[in-house]
């Protein structure tokens, strides 16, 4: 038994694969060349004599994965993720430490003014 990889004929984009006898030949639209792991889709076969199948860049098929789910959340509102109670006080925490940094510097800011004012005897 032996792997034949297919493709559609005409956008020569992979179809799937079967596995036939070992004496099969491939036929219009089937390949034995296996398509490399990593490949983004569309995954391809660029001619009938091509040696490999090509694939889409990364960034480029994510780009296209982003740009589609934010399409369907336009569409589906209902389907947008929600932040659980966790998420929720995580930020609210997060909040609270920020607050806290700029109350801080701010009191920082004050003591060093009335350390300042104290060491010139308040003529500054």
């Amino acid at each position: 038994m032996k792997a034949i990889y297919l493709y559609d004929k005409t956008s020569r984009e992979f179809q799937g694969s079967k596995l036939v006898d070992d004496d099969y030949v491939a036929a219009a639209g089937e390949t034995e060349i296996k398509p490399a792991d990593g490949l983004y889709e569309p995954v391809t076969f660029p001619t009938d004599d091509a040696t490999a199948w090509v694939g889409t860049d990364q960034a480029v098929w994510q780009a296209a994965q982003d740009a589609a789910y934010q399409e369907y959340l336009k569409e589906h509102p209902e389907a947008a993720p929600q932040p659980t109670a966790e998420q929720q006080a995580l930020t609210a925490l997060a909040q609270q430490i920020a607050d806290n940094d700029t109350n801080t510097a701010t009191q920082i800011t004050s003591i060093e003014q009335a350390l300042t004012a104290l060491a010139t005897g308040g003529n500054e």
